[in-house]
């Protein structure tokens, strides 16, 4: 390989497989179980933990931030239980505005990361107000929600 392909900018190739190696490990990382505050909001039913942070695209790198009005935004889930990792599965998320008696306008999708971690994606608060967050669980046959409230501005 010539010397133009292996460097681009003053950056090798190896430097910057490097790099996005850590961009990768990074998610994985900071996830824990129990959860704690780096790993977002958590919300808890029986042994079940969850803890989920909103990220937002901004300049082609997803940062943690409030949750938006009119912004398309993922969520970073976390599945605990009181033994560490959870093995259940997250099989839906969405969200409603319950004093307009309304959900929203898109259908989100989940990925599967590894470890008890899931990517939301394809969430929207179309208008500002008060939102429910619901998240269900499965391990085995037993289907778990869980809920939280979120406001939107």
């Amino acid at each position: 390989m010539n010397k133009s392909r292996r460097r681009r900018h003053g950056v090798s190739v190896s430097g910057m497989l490097a790099a996005l190696a850590l961009v990768a490990t990074a998610g994985v990382a900071n996830a824990a179980c129990p959860p704690n505050d780096d790993d977002g909001t958590v919300i808890n039913k029986g042994d079940l933990l969850l803890a989920f942070k909103p990220l937002l695209k901004a300049d082609s790198v997803s940062k943690a931030q409030r949750i938006p009005m009119a912004r398309h935004f993922a969520l970073d889930v976390q599945l605990c239980d009181r033994g560490g990792v959870s093995g259940a599965q997250l099989t839906k998320a969405d969200a409603s505005m319950p004093a307009h008696k309304h959900g929203m306008n898109y259908r989100p999708t989940i990925k599967p990361l590894g470890d008890g971690r899931f990517r939301v994606d394809g969430m929207m608060f179309h208008m500002a107000g008060r939102w429910q967050l619901a998240f269900e669980v499965q391990a085995g046959k037993e289907i778990t929600r869980l809920t939280h409230d979120v406001q939107a501005d």
